[in-house]
């Protein structure tokens, strides 16, 4: 018989877990760019001052972009695969040249051939109920040729571009995973990777991690994209979770308070609801005297009196002003 055969959440971890790596990868490359040249830098176009120093970059970046294709690549064929095991594992095997045999014995999964990569998006439009659309056949095609021109020849003879694979990375994740929380996932499969197991939770810390990169991820979205991954335009304002935040102002954070905002208001101004967390939080509306701001904690324990724009404790700053 066959045995340990794949389940669909099984194979979408991965395909997750694999899509974040890529992501790291290719977020890093404006991240350490800008770490060197930060004078009037802009995450999606470069300062006009560093414009010989981005190109000559980008060349020496190009096998970085190979590694985020071809991990896109695997990350698509595992979620195309989790979709047709719903259904069935048995019927990744199709057209595996599996020999039967009278002798009792176990046969590995992982052992068997399964379906080739070329086929998988014709396979999930014919035999599941949630097929992929041409825009994601187009990208996962050419990534495909991409991904063999990289494992078979060691590079991929074109001159590739961190935008435009960041807007095909976005694309895939929209295309695939539509039911899920892009945020709440970049922190989950964040917390499943060698670097988060070092994290000591007073120093450093998994949700440090994200918050860092928040902002720059906010930037790096288009508004169309925001809207599409969150449900919310990327131009209203966005307020501090407390609950994220404190668990990513570890000591060696030094984040940016304001551009840390995870959470909306609902539309009669009474909550905020988190983005990453995904909880909602009652909010009074009073004046902050430090910001200005007038989304203050209210009825939640922890976070009553602290400003949801800049953090500070608002009944602290009172008690200690009428002292």
């Amino acid at each position: 018989m066959i045995v340990n055969l794949p389940t669909e959440e099984s194979l979408n971890n991965v395909a997750l877990r694999t899509y974040f790596r890529a992501w790291d990868l290719l977020v890093a490359i404006w991240v350490d760019f800008g770490i060197q040249f930060p004078e009037g830098n802009s995450f999606v176009k470069p300062s006009r001052i560093w414009v010989d120093e981005w190109s000559d970059y980008l060349v020496q970046s190009q096998s970085d972009m190979q590694s985020v294709c071809s991990l896109l690549q695997q990350s698509m064929e595992l979620a195309l695969k989790a979709r047709i095991c719903a259904v069935s594992p048995y019927l990744l095997l199709l057209d595996s040249g599996l020999k039967l045999s009278t002798a009792s014995k176990s046969i590995e999964f992982s052992g068997l051939r399964t379906l080739d990569a070329v086929d998988l998006p014709g396979a999930v439009n014919t035999l599941t109920d949630r097929p992929v659309s041409d825009d994601f056949i187009q990208i996962y095609a050419r990534l495909r040729a991409l991904r063999n021109k990289i494992t078979h020849l060691g590079e991929a003879s074109v001159s590739l571009k961190p935008v435009e694979i960041l807007r095909q990375c976005i694309a895939l994740y929209l295309s695939v995973w539509t039911s899920r929380n892009w945020l709440s996932d970049r922190l989950l499969f964040a917390a499943q990777t060698r670097s988060a197991w070092l994290h000591d939770g007073k120093y450093t810390s998994v949700h440090m991690e994200v918050l860092q990169e928040w902002p720059l991820d906010v930037e790096l979205f288009t508004n169309a994209e925001f809207e599409k991954l969150f449900g919310k335009k990327k131009s209203v304002r966005r307020y501090l979770c407390h609950d994220c935040v404190d668990a990513g102002d570890t000591r060696y954070a030094g984040l940016q308070k304001p551009g840390c905002g995870t959470a909306h208001l609902n539309a009669e101004g009474t909550k905020i609801m988190c983005l990453m967390c995904d909880r909602d939080f009652h909010v009074a509306r009073n004046r902050c005297p430090e910001c200005n701001g007038n989304v203050i904690g209210s009825e939640d324990t922890d976070w009553i009196g602290r400003c949801h724009t800049c953090g500070i404790d608002t009944l602290q700053e009172e008690s200690e002003g009428v002292q």
